[in-house]
């Protein structure tokens, strides 16, 4: 019989939002008094955590035999009740022992990006017994991709109150000058994030609001982009939320968001925020709260400008959107809703 075991599959090489939350559920279950187990990436983040019962494993993409043989070699070993895949990647070997060895599958879907049509890929997902989506459109997407799997919602859960570093000392490390009012912006700077955008915004706002300037927190991919003086790009750090006390205000212009775990830091942190409507990036402001359109970027000035300009209403704003998201986005519910999935699909 399979034993009382989560067994996660997490291939994330570097510690961003889907990996803190494989983070915070793995340690969620163990003290709800549920085994689990964590197999990682060989040399990622998450395997440099130190965290309890964790088994990095070599992995070099979804055609990898190798890999593929090891993970099924460890679900045998472990004998879990159920494994918990935490992304696309890790679904294919997921799928595969799952099949082999009869064990159920739950996947966690984040992005918003239609689900690839190709044989495998539908196989892969079928397969699954359950599917979390993070966020209401991710939930909806997967539902009408795949009307024979079981869709459910389950928001990030977010650790407001952990250690962060004071103002000064964060300012000091992004390079922030003291009366700078900094909008931050945190993530993988690819082309769906809108670094062009950003841009353009700093540049325009640089005449009205000589005192803002915009920090980017995390890699930027290539781009022939002329900076303004006033933007930062301070590089990958390993836990970003670290510094979110240098920010004065928060700025999302990616259009396609599963939810947005980087803003969604921010928002439960009452900072002000300005974001273009994503998607999933609905689910973490109350109802009425009025969000850009994507590809309005005088729309995105105004409202910036206008954050500066009445700096108070917008703090506000923030407080009630910060309420808001402690109340739903708390790390607890998000463990306690994942195992009610989890009694869906296998006995605990």
């Amino acid at each position: 019989m399979p034993s009382r075991t989560i067994l996660h599959f997490s291939t994330g090489k570097r510690l961003r939002g889907g990996e803190r939350q494989v983070e915070f559920l793995h340690a969620g279950l163990a003290g709800a008094g549920v085994r689990s187990v964590l197999v990682c990436r060989k040399g990622g983040s998450l395997a440099a955590r130190n965290l309890s019962d964790t088994i990095p494993l070599s992995w070099h993409g979804e055609w990898d035999a190798r890999g593929l043989a090891g993970f099924i070699s460890v679900c045998k070993r472990q004998n879990p009740a159920l494994i918990h895949s935490h992304d696309g990647h890790s679904l294919a070997h997921a799928s595969v022992a799952g099949a082999l060895l009869g064990l159920p599958v739950v996947h966690t879907r984040r992005v918003m990006f239609p689900l690839r049509t190709s044989l495998f890929s539908q196989w892969k997902y079928g397969k699954c017994k359950a599917i979390i989506g993070v966020s209401e459109a991710v939930a909806r997407a997967c539902k009408e991709a795949l009307p024979g799997v079981r869709v459910h919602i389950v928001h990030d859960g977010v650790d407001w109150t952990a250690r962060a570093m004071s103002r000064s000392d964060a300012r000091k490390a992004l390079r922030i000058g003291e009366n700078a009012f900094a909008i931050g912006s945190v993530a993988h700077f690819t082309k769906e994030k809108e670094l062009p955008v950003l841009v353009s915004l700093a540049e325009t706002i640089r005449t009205r609001s000589p005192a803002a300037c915009i920090v980017c927190i995390g890699p930027v991919e290539k781009a022939a982009l002329r900076v303004p003086p006033n933007m930062i790009f301070a590089g990958y750090r390993d836990d970003a939320a670290l510094y979110y006390p240098a920010f004065d205000a928060y700025v999302s212009a990616s259009p396609h968001e599963g939810l947005g775990s980087a803003l969604l830091d921010a928002v439960v942190r009452d900072i002000p925020c300005v974001a273009v409507d994503g998607g999933g990036t609905r689910d973490m402001f109350p109802d009425g709260r009025e969000l850009l359109k994507p590809g309005d970027f005088s729309g995105l000035v105004s409202a910036v400008t206008q954050m500066i300009d009445d700096y108070e209403t917008a703090c506000a704003s923030a407080a009630s959107c910060g309420k808001h998201a402690r109340e739903v986005f708390s790390r607890q519910a998000m463990v306690q809703r994942t195992m009610e999935v989890y009694k869906t699909v296998a006995a605990l």
